[in-house]
């Protein structure tokens, strides 16, 4: 083979592999990559010999010919791969289904919990004696006669439609009223609890009903609730208008709360009232009364006797959406079963969005002291209808500043119910033609979000009844006895149906430690991986290499001492 060579400045031939600077630099250059590769090779060779990590070390054995290197290579790739899906499967399941709901290991006696608050509306809205809403409506249906009315019966009328059927309302009604005015109206015409109540029994024991049932003011008019919290606990007066009480009962010595249920040391008869058994004679027994000549067809339409609604303590009624019936002269039975939701602690570091319910603490009512799903709904409906009427319902909590609804705007309201139910589907299928004030109350309705409570108590209630004539008993007791037909009475029994009950627990499907055990599990099953091995690779990436690079320096530095004591 034939080698160049070329002169230099003095005439003298150079060789290329001679020992020169060049020549040298390009060679130490090249050794030492070759040496940083074989370091590493190295350095890898030995971690794959060493780790529990099942596999590598057929990898790094020298003795292992390619094809079975390339093999393992494959099998443990496939393996931190499919191990890695199924964790990122568990890691879904984690984040977007944290919760479980089961049943409670143990029942829960019913004296545990507050016995339901009952509420009863009467569906005789006004005393016919008093003020006879039939005629009127009729007089209102002419313009020429309407003028002839003086403006005191005109603004009655309209106050009376507002507890009346929506259809009956006047178009052309007084939009919006003073709220003091109307609640004056409606009281000076409306049976009181003297008319609707006859007789109370508690425990099977007879009360006076004043000491059992107190006034509270919904959109269904004056009803009246037995077991519900005072106004002072329920309610957060000083956002509250100042016009009229919703609640007659102010105050009285509450232990109870939703969250933490009756304390250990408080006596049986504290307020709510306890469940203090099962049983017909363990509960609320009253007898109820319709005066016949005041029974009016055309406000509540051809069902008459009373609405009825059981209720956590701590919300205010509505009983405009839900309810059953006592008939006139009837006997209905109520028998009580508890449904009872708590939620572990461990939960409450979760996102309300992710857990699905709002403990106490995580969400702010304006008007409610208390959070639930009830209380608010209705002031979500309360925010929504101002928004979208500009006035709301005399019989939806509401602040100082915002006017009351009349008979001209029922419509509006009837509208604004409606439209808070459906808001997500009409928010997909709106314009760009909505006017500001739709799209303001649309924005209401979206910050309600209304979830459930993290702990809520409801009562469902299983009903019958049968004929209740009161007359023919009062005969066979007094043969003397004559009815004119002019009371129609009812009576309601409400009881716990079973002395126990299995509440429902909302807890953790997957904890921290829950999911940690699952990784784990996974990282053993298919690679033999533990905490050792995290422990072992950082051991190999921190203490290991600076061993080695401190060693391999100072063999470095020994060498070059060796050199120039030998040169």
């Amino acid at each position: 083979m034939k080698r160049r060579f070329r002169s230099n400045s003095l005439g003298k031939i150079d060789d290329p592999s001679s020992d020169s600077p060049v020549a040298n630099v390009l060679t130490n250059n090249t050794a030492e990559k070759k040496s940083t590769f074989g370091s590493v090779k190295e350095y890898f060779i030995e971690y794959t010999t060493n780790s529990n990590l099942h596999g590598l070390k057929y990898i790094g054995e020298k003795q292992r010919t390619y094809p079975e290197k390339l093999f393992w290579v494959l099998m443990f790739t496939s393996c931190v791969l499919v191990c890695g899906s199924t964790m990122m499967k568990v890691f879904k399941k984690w984040a977007e289904n944290p919760v479980i709901v089961s049943f409670a290991e143990t029942s829960t006696p019913v004296w545990q919990i507050p016995y339901p608050a009952v509420t009863v509306c009467s569906e005789t809205k006004v005393k016919q004696t008093k003020f006879n809403f039939t005629k009127y409506y009729h007089i209102y249906r002419h313009e020429t006669a309407v003028a002839n009315l003086s403006e005191e019966v005109r603004n009655t009328y309209e106050d009376v439609c507002m507890i009346c059927d929506d259809h009956i309302a006047p178009t052309n009604g007084r939009e919006t009223s003073m709220a003091n005015e109307t609640i004056e109206n409606l009281r000076r015409i409306s049976p009181d609890i003297h008319d609707i109540f006859i007789s109370c029994n508690w425990l099977d024991e007879w009360n006076d009903c004043t000491n059992m049932f107190y006034e509270v003011i919904t959109e269904e008019g004056f009803c009246y609730t037995f077991n519900s919290l005072g106004a002072d606990e329920l309610f957060r007066l000083e956002n509250l208008h100042t016009d009229y009480n919703y609640l007659a009962l102010d105050q009285k010595n509450i232990t109870w709360t939703l969250d933490g249920g009756y304390p250990p040391n408080s006596p049986l008869d504290s307020y709510p009232w306890r469940g203090s058994g099962y049983g017909a004679k363990a509960g609320p027994t009253f007898l109820l009364n319709t005066e016949a000549i005041d029974l009016d067809y055309l406000c509540k339409g051809p069902v008459q006797g009373f609405k009825i609604l059981l209720h956590n303590p701590a919300e205010l009624p509505r009983l405009s959406e839900q309810f059953f019936r006592a008939p006139l002269s009837h006997e209905v039975i109520v028998a009580v079963k508890p449904k009872m939701m708590t939620t572990s602690e461990g939960l409450r570091s979760y996102d309300p969005e992710r857990r699905q319910c709002y403990f106490s603490s995580d969400r702010y009512l304006k008007y409610f002291k208390i959070y639930t799903q009830s209380n608010c709904e209705m002031e979500c409906l309360t925010n929504f209808t101002y928004a979208r009427c500009g006035c709301v319902h005399f019989g939806m909590p509401h602040g100082q500043n915002m006017s009351t609804c009349n008979s001209g705007k029922m419509e509006c309201l009837k509208t604004a119910k409606k439209e808070l139910v459906t808001v997500e589907m009409k928010l997909g299928m709106a314009g760009d033609g909505e006017n500001d004030t739709i799209s303001e109350a649309r924005e209401v309705a979206l910050r309600c979000k209304c979830l459930p409570a993290c702990t809520s108590i409801e009562y469902e209630a299983e009903t019958s009844q049968a004929d209740y004539d009161l007359k023919s008993l009062l005969r066979a007791y007094s043969p003397r006895f004559t009815d004119t037909d002019k009371h129609l009475p009812s009576q309601v029994l409400v009881f716990f149906k079973e002395a126990q009950f299995i509440a429902s627990r909302r807890s953790e499907l997957y904890g921290q430690t829950d999911f940690l055990a699952n990784c784990g599990g996974l990282l053993g099953l298919f690679m033999g991986f533990s905490i050792l091995s995290v422990v072992e690779i950082i051991y190999f990436l921190t203490l290991r290499l600076y061993y080695l690079l401190w060693k391999k320096k100072d063999s470095k530095i020994n060498a070059d001492l060796n050199n120039k004591r030998l040169g």
